[in-house]
């Protein structure tokens, strides 16, 4: 580190009264954030379903339903109903279903005839498309009763389908924040909690005009330069689980002799140490210093997780061999490559993590997956692959000397 970065990160952390603040702030405790469900679009919906439903034992019957309803209806430039008459309603029947269709939450009060739905986004907008489906689906389903369709996000953003009614988080929190000083003397003292740690919460993370993130604002001004650098430095969920991924593998049971190889972020690698007494396998070249020319490999994407059981560079006569054992069992070998390349040839692939798993990325959820997957992979597959490869009949190589060149 050159002297002009240490005096950056000095003056950064030194008399920083912001920074004080900020980590005086966030070192509140919160459930939600002790949950991992601050950025859990998931949960959100869960909570907001949870406040609007009467049946729940929350203790505020219809009233944050339909103080809800009101304030979206105040707001509409052609509301389908009064606010007044939700005023009046007795809206104590009405259904709350969470992914009905799809639909990230659906109000349905069959007495009053009212039908509500709610498009929750956390992060990136809908595609217009998918809006439109909702609000045909709905006035398909429901052809008799007043519809509303409301989409939520941290900011009120524009919906793309002009039908919606734009509703932003910070209208929720001060909606928490109005509903339980109205029932303080009633609410039970775990639900009182419950709704301050959610605004709070909310005001801390998710809406734009909040302390922390003025706060934020005002330290990246002042000391972007020394952000800019950590930043550089920062571990990511595609770096974590790689460091995860290797202890994984190294604390695995010694029986199985797991040997970690060459790794990278992207490529974690493995070989079997019983693999080694076979001088074949050692006759690879063009990989890993190894010379390993059989290894297993987790392919760590960012966004896709799998392991694979990969045929490196080396001799074209043991490669052939390998493939073609391989080929004469598919349901062992499966998601084998349908062609031996001339350099990587995957002959076994098993997923453990696909894209929808990083939508709202939470490290022990992705990491709980992989375990579940890890032992299914242990015990159910690992046997059979280790067997045909061990009793293959291996012509003769001498031993690699490991060349550098690494993928």
């Amino acid at each position: 580190m050159s002297r002009e970065e240490r005096a950056l990160l000095e003056a950064f952390v030194v008399e920083n009264e912001d920074l004080e603040r900020l980590e005086m702030l966030l070192s509140e405790f919160n459930i939600f954030e002790a949950l991992g469900a601050v950025r859990q679009e998931l949960r959100h919906s869960d909570f907001l379903a949870f406040l609007l439903d009467p049946s729940q034992n929350h203790g505020l019957g219809d009233d944050f339903l339909k103080r809800f309803l009101k304030r979206v209806l105040i707001r509409a430039t052609a509301p389908p109903l009064s606010a007044v008459a939700v005023d009046v309603a007795d809206m104590r029947e009405a259904l709350i279903q969470r992914e009905w269709r799809n639909i990230d939450i659906l109000i349905h009060d069959p007495n009053n005839r009212l039908v509500c739905a709610i498009e929750n986004k956390l992060r990136a907008g809908k595609h217009s498309d998918q809006l439109r489906r909702y609000r045909e689906l709905v006035t398909r389903e429901f052809p008799d009763h007043c519809a509303l369709f409301l989409y939520l996000t941290p900011e009120g953003n524009q919906p793309s389908d002009e039908d919606y009614i734009p509703l932003s988080y910070a209208e929720i929190a001060q909606l928490v924040d109005v509903v339980r000083q109205a029932h303080e003397s009633t609410l039970g003292a775990d639900v009182r909690t419950l709704m301050s740690h959610y605004t709070a919460m909310l005001r801390r993370y998710i809406v734009s005009e909040s302390e922390i993130a003025e706060l934020c604002r005002r330290i990246y001004r002042r000391h972007k330069q020394a952000l800019d650098l950590i930043f550089e430095h920062r571990p990511d969920l595609q770096w974590d689980l790689a460091e995860w991924l290797k202890k994984l593998i190294q604390e695995a049971d010694k029986s199985l002799g797991f040997v970690l190889d060459h790794c990278t972020k992207t490529y974690i690698r493995f070989g079997i140490a019983d693999w080694d007494s076979f001088p074949a396998l050692r006759s690879g070249y063009g990989w890993t210093p190894s010379g390993r020319i059989l290894l297993f490999e987790f392919q760590n994407y960012g966004d896709q997780l799998s392991l694979k059981l990969i045929i490196g560079p080396g001799p074209d006569a043991l490669r052939k061999t390998i493939y073609q054992t391989a080929s004469e069992y598919p349901r062992i070998f499966r998601g084998r490559s349908k062609r031996l390349s001339p350099k990587w040839t995957t002959i076994y692939n098993r997923r453990f993590l696909a894209r929808r798993d990083y939508e709202d990325p939470d490290f022990e959820a992705l990491t709980n997956k992989i375990k579940d997957e890890w032992e299914k992979f242990i015990s159910q597959e690992l046997p059979a692959l280790r067997e045909v490869v061990e009793n293959m009949e291996w012509p003769e190589f001498p031993e690699s000397t490991g060349m550098e060149n690494s993928r």
